[in-house]
């Protein structure tokens, strides 16, 4: 059986992750790529870290680790910047999807799904048979952003704008999941895009 790969994005705070959860419960042999947590790892490695404050200056916590509050307020305030950030990162996050889409290949998935948040606005190069947007209102997200993050409305509004509008996310999809907040209607939906992709893949 061919595995069958799915690029997933939306906007921050969409509930991607949320979605993920619920697709992997159903369907067990997914390998899963986030592109979040491979970010998250690539900010503890020394050699990123130089890199990082070579270009940004001293973006250090007094233990050394990177501050990111600090990294994300210098980041947010000049498209140059976080430019020169997705420079750094970016290529190594690339490199690390194709190389778990190709360790999940040879393990026999059933599905690999990678989450991408910057799948448009990056041009991220992964082969894919379906892209699926997890999409919420701008109100929504920029409320669920600021109680998760512990942001300001304004810097939630910055984070927000530096992506594409959710609705011209949606326009490009293969599938939409409307996640508008109703219980259990993002299960229900993960239910139905499942037995229709298990359908389409028979």
């Amino acid at each position: 059986i061919l595995m069958f790969s799915i690029a997933l994005t939306g906007g921050i705070a969409t509930g991607k992750s949320t979605f993920a959860r619920h697709f992997l419960s159903l369907a067990p042999q997914t390998k899963l790529f986030d592109c979040d947590a491979s970010v998250h790892e690539l900010l503890t490695r020394p050699e990123v870290k130089a890199e990082i404050t070579g270009a940004f200056g001293d973006v250090l916590a007094e233990d050394r680790s990177l501050d990111r509050a600090k990294l994300r307020a210098l980041v947010f305030e000049s498209d140059d910047r976080r430019r020169a950030l997705e420079g750094i990162l970016h290529p190594r996050v690339r490199a690390a999807c194709a190389g778990a889409q190709l360790a999940a290949s040879g393990e026999g998935a059933e599905f690999f799904m990678a989450d991408v948040p910057l799948l448009y606005e990056s041009g991220f190069p992964m082969p894919r048979e379906l892209e699926v947007v997890v999409a919420c209102t701008p109100a929504a997200q920029r409320s669920r952003l600021m109680a998760r993050s512990r942001i300001s409305g304004e810097m939630a509004e910055r984070i927000i704008a530096a992506q594409w509008p959710i609705f011209e996310k949606m326009k490009r999809a293969g599938a939409v999941i409307w996640n508008g907040g109703v219980p259990g209607s993002l299960h229900r939906q993960t239910q139905c895009l499942l037995a229709w992709l298990r359908e389409k893949s028979a």
